[in-house]
Order: C-alpha cells, then structure tokens, then sequence
C-alpha cells in the first residue's frame, strides 16, 4: 500500500485514494472493529458535536482504521433513518478535514479538482468557472456570489475563500450517496445503529416518530421542485413545533437541506433570509406541518411516500 495515498486517504476518507485503499483491503465481511471505529466516530458527532481527526503520523493501521470507521459510518448514520443526522454528519466530516486542508493549499486544489470544481490557481488568486462556483453549498458569507469578482464567466477567489469551498465540496460528496437504502445495510450494522441516540432524534420523535417519519424521509432525500412550499408547510413547522428545535438550529437544517436541493437543480430563489422567516412565522403562529395525505398531493411530482 502506497504511503503517500494512504496518508491522503487518511486525512479525507471520502476522496477517490480512500475508496482505494478501502478496495485493497479486499474484504468483504463485516468487521466488528470498524463498525465500533464508525461508532466512535459518530458519537463524538452526538456528544461534541465534532468528528475528532487526529494528525497520525506513521501509524498504518490507525490510519487504516480511521478509512474503514468511516465507511462504517456512512452506513450507521443511514440506518439512524434521520435526515438531520445525515446532514450533521456531512458537516461534521466537512469540518474535520478542513482541518487538514487549512495546511496545504495543493490539498485544496486536488480535493476541488477531484470532485469537479475545476480550479485554476493565477498567483495569488484561483479561478472558477461561475456554474460551478454556484453548485457548491456555502456556509461562509465570504464566498456568497454577492461578494466576488466576476469576470467572463469567471469567479476569481483568495486562498482562505478557496478553503470554504473545499468544505462544501466535501460536505457535498460525503452527503451524496445517503442514505444508503436500509435493505443493503449488513444486518450487524443495522443492530449496532440501534445503541446511537442522537439528543435531537430522541427528544425530537418520540411518540410521534412513526407520524412524521415521512418528513425525516424527505429531508433525506433532495427534490428538485415544490422547495417553498415544502419549507413554509412542511419543514419549518415540523422543526421548530414538532421536533421543538430553536429557530436558528431548524433554519440550519433546511439550509443544509435546500444546498443539496440544489445539486439536482440549482434554480431557486430560497434564501437564507426566507428560511429564517419561515421558521419564526411557524414558531409565532405555532404551524403544525402538513398532513401525510395533503403532502402527497403538494409533492406528488417530486417525491413518494410510503
């Protein structure tokens, strides 16, 4: 095994060089010391909050450990059946290996490069074609279109602003794939997920988890059309009356969830300041969500339900 993958493996389990190593490893049975790896890793997410990455240096199998624990990971957090935790995960792991990219600008432009950014580094700046500027989910208020430098068709960014957008590159890929439909998770793995207890899906679900489990179905799963009406009806009621979330935490989420909307289409005109509207209009009026039968109707074209 190449050392030099595996280091970079290590530092961004996402990246194609993780799925390689994962594929050098040849096996194909379910190990209990990975599946408690994954474990670790997402209760570190549930108690701090955060994936903790350490900087392992010359340590083979911890670095192997880590690769696994987080393809482990995917498929716990699946199993969990919970639309936010996938989007804490996403988020969590995003910010863990930012960690790493904060030290190495050649690491920011392979990870961009890699997941179809197409970044052009000009001195001291970096170029980037304006669509695909666009696509990448964006936490930072530095790399919000409204602040860059546009030129024939051409978005021009400094190093730390690339460094926001290699997060939500990653936060993007790690999110794409989940979740993993439940019928090809390993039995082992559905079992374990059972002993994960996030604090916002326990308190949250409780007795009506069965009622609403179709709106954690939804923000599982992106739509490409209905996105207003879905968050003024649907989302924001459910967030902050059901699930009891504050409004900051709830806009949170549906930002999160309308990014990756937009990787299947990104024409929308939701903002950041309609979410945080919709989430307080629904706390002050005290909004129930919509009913599974009238959201049917509302969403017929864009999503199913069971």
């Amino acid at each position: 095994m190449q050392l030099d993958k595996l280091d970079f493996a290590y530092k961004y389990p996402f990246s194609k060089e993780a799925k390689e190593v994962v594929a050098s490893l040849n096996s194909t049975a379910v190990e209990a010391k990975y599946i408690q790896e994954g474990m670790s890793q997402l209760n570190g997410l549930m108690k701090y909050g955060r994936i903790t990455h350490e900087r392992a240096r010359g340590i083979t199998e911890v670095k192997v450990r880590y690769i696994m624990g987080y393809a482990y990971a995917r498929m716990l957090v699946s199993a969990l059946g919970d639309g936010y935790s996938i989007s804490r995960f996403a988020a969590a792991e995003a910010d863990s290996s930012s960690e790493f990219l904060a030290l190495s600008v050649d690491d920011m432009l392979r990870i961009c490069n890699e997941f179809g950014l197409g970044v052009e580094r000009k001195q001291a700046e970096f170029l980037i074609g304006f669509e695909s500027f666009v696509s990448v989910p964006k936490r930072d208020a530095a790399v919000r279109l409204i602040n860059q430098k546009l030129s024939k068709g051409t978005v021009s960014v400094s190093v730390s602003q690339l460094l926001a957008l290699a997060r939500g590159v990653i936060e993007r890929e790690v999110a794409k794939g989940l979740p993993i439909e439940r019928k090809l998770l390993p039995k082992e793995v559905v079992e374990a997920a059972k002993s994960l207890k996030p604090k916002e899906r326990k308190a949250a679900l409780g007795a009506r988890a069965g009622s609403y489990a179709w709106i954690e179905k939804l923000l599982a799963n992106p739509i490409a059309d209905v996105r207003h009406r879905s968050v003024n009806l649907i989302l924001a009621p459910y967030l902050v009356n059901v699930k009891g979330m504050d409004e900051e935490s709830a806009a949170k989420v549906i930002i999160d969830y309308i990014e990756r909307c937009k990787q299947i289409n990104p024409a929308t005109k939701i903002n950041e300041s309609y979410i945080k509207y919709q989430c307080k209009y629904a706390k002050n009026k005290g909004m129930r969500p919509l009913s599974l039968t009238k959201a049917r109707d509302l969403l017929k074209e864009v999503a199913e339900f069971e």
